[in-house]
């Protein structure tokens, strides 16, 4: 089945999230905050601060709240820190591109109180700091560079044999002593100059980092990744996409501008959104993004899939609900495990879920039912470009599998553990209560000129809002001639915010 995808783009001053849309369905959301912005890519120049020599790691220490995590020997570098560089790569990309596994360069030993170069592969889960490497990598649009691994991978889902050989050799001959490369999917029928450019591009984004990294103390960011929006446009802006609606004019004019640099051609593809429906409402997906944080998803047919979200791992139930079917029992159960496949992997992109996640599906007595429910599965795993893997169907009807994690679940990303029921349900946090009101605001637009905006609140909840983005919200008021009136509330919930427009004592 051939996908059409297309990515629709919410930016505020505040927050930025991106959707990607397959067949017009919402299937994977990046979130980018001011005041939480993704660490992934970054590289630090950090201090040890402690060693665990029966892990054969240690924790460094960056200038977080919380120390990163280092494996010092890293076994698996074998793949590639670029495996788990890149947040936002398609399925494929890094984890077996390779002919042959490189040697992995031999790095020196560390001690405590050592600085060293390490980048963020991992954002913070939980009570766990980032995870950490010291096999850098750098990506371009074309090509992921690699300091230090003599090696050139070409993307296996280039599978013209001319084709990687045209792009091998010509990586290989502008390659210098101590350099790799991975040529990316996006490489195919790209001009050689192109090719070339990004390798000096990325070669002098090392040669930046370095720089920078010789004249700091520890801990200190020797170099910063993309940001999200860009980061986007060079991972995912592919071909296939066939559209990028963007509704904010000065992110509108980045894309074009880039677009117009490599591909001038795609430039209609994207577009402005002007209309005052935010965007996100006009293509259903706030709904979407809200019913992603329920752990009951129903199926057309009337069954339903069960998400529930543990420390250790994820569980998956599927339930016939209101799905009879027609001709015997059998068949019921085969219809709606086939029937919940496609709409379990979708929840997993969407719901950013890893680690170890356990399928319970309906116990199916025919071995060739079996077996298509399995392959489906796996069929439905390959288009999630976070490595995703699935082995075998148990004769409970279990099915273990497990899905590369690249950052906290959409879950853990909008919420804060509820201080009230001692976390076993969780809120809306502080942030995204403001943002929502942020929103409502900017939908009303001029409607608010000469208004008073009260927003009636618990004193807790306005104590934790973020400085930054109350000023933000005050910002858009003021932009629209309103005047906004804070009202504290004890015996309010605390972790709601009431908002009412009153009319202007001089209108």
């Amino acid at each position: 089945m051939e996908y059409r995808r297309s990515l629709v783009v919410n930016s505020t001053p505040l927050e930025t999230r991106i959707a990607l849309l397959e067949n017009g369905q919402i299937c994977e959301i990046f979130i980018e905050r001011t005041t939480h912005a993704s660490q992934v890519g970054d590289i630090y120049k950090g201090r040890v601060a402690k060693m665990l020599p029966g892990m054969q790691s240690a924790f460094i220490n960056i200038g977080g709240a919380k120390d990163g995590f280092l494996y010092v020997d890293e076994p698996e570098s074998s793949r590639i820190s670029a495996e788990e560089g890149l947040e936002l790569e398609e399925e494929g990309e890094h984890t077996a591109v390779l002919d042959f596994p490189p040697t992995p360069p031999v790095l020196p030993p560390v001690k405590e109180g050592d600085e060293i170069l390490v980048q963020v592969v991992k954002d913070p889960i939980g009570s766990k700091g980032p995870r950490l490497t010291r096999h850098l990598s750098f990506p371009g649009r074309f090509l992921v560079f690699m300091p230090g691994i003599e090696h050139i991978g070409i993307s296996r889902k280039i599978t013209d044999p001319v084709e990687r050989e045209r792009l091998r050799e010509l990586i290989r001959t502008h390659a210098g002593p101590g350099e790799g490369f991975i040529v990316r999917t996006a490489a195919i029928g790209e001009k050689d100059e192109d090719l070339v450019q990004d390798v000096a591009f990325l070669r002098e984004l090392w040669q930046e980092a370095q720089g920078r990294a010789s004249t700091l103390r520890a801990p200190n960011l020797a170099w910063q990744d993309a940001r999200l929006l860009q980061k986007v446009l060079r991972d995912l802006f592919r071909e296939e996409v066939s559209s990028f609606w963007i509704d904010r004019e000065e992110a509108y004019r980045e894309v074009v501008a880039f677009v117009e640099r490599l591909h001038p051609e795609w430039v209609e593809r994207v577009k402005f959104w002007s209309s005052d429906l935010p965007i996100f409402e006009a293509f259903g997906l706030e709904q979407e993004i809200d019913a992603a944080r329920q752990p009951k998803v129903f199926l057309k047919r009337g069954g339903s899939i069960v998400i529930n979200q543990t420390e250790a791992l994820v569980s998956v139930d599927v339930n016939t609900g209101k799905f009879v079917g027609k001709k015997d029992l059998e068949e019921t159960v085969f219809l709606t495990n086939i029937e919940a496949i496609p709409e379990i992997v979708r929840q997993l992109r969407l719901r950013n879920l890893g680690g170890i996640v356990v399928i319970d599906f309906i116990d199916m007595i025919d071995q060739p039912h079996r077996a298509a429910v399995l392959a489906r599965l796996q069929d439905e795993l390959r288009r999630d470009r976070n490595h995703a893997r699935a082995e075998s169907l148990s004769e409970l009807g279990l099915v273990e599998m497990t899905r590369k994690r690249t950052g906290p679940s959409l879950d853990r990303q909008l919420t804060d553990s509820c201080g009230a029921c001692g976390g076993s349900g969780r809120v809306p946090s502080p942030e995204t209560i403001l943002l929502k009101v942020y929103r409502e605001m900017a939908r009303m637009g001029e409607r608010l000129r000469g208004s008073t905006v009260r927003l009636t609140v618990h004193p807790d909840l306005r104590a934790a809002l973020p400085a930054d983005a109350k000023e933000g919200l005050l910002a858009l008021a003021r932009a629209f001639g309103a005047h906004v009136l804070w009202v504290e509330r004890v015996d309010g919930p605390r972790h709601l915010m009431g908002m009412e427009v009153l009319q202007s004592k001089l209108g």
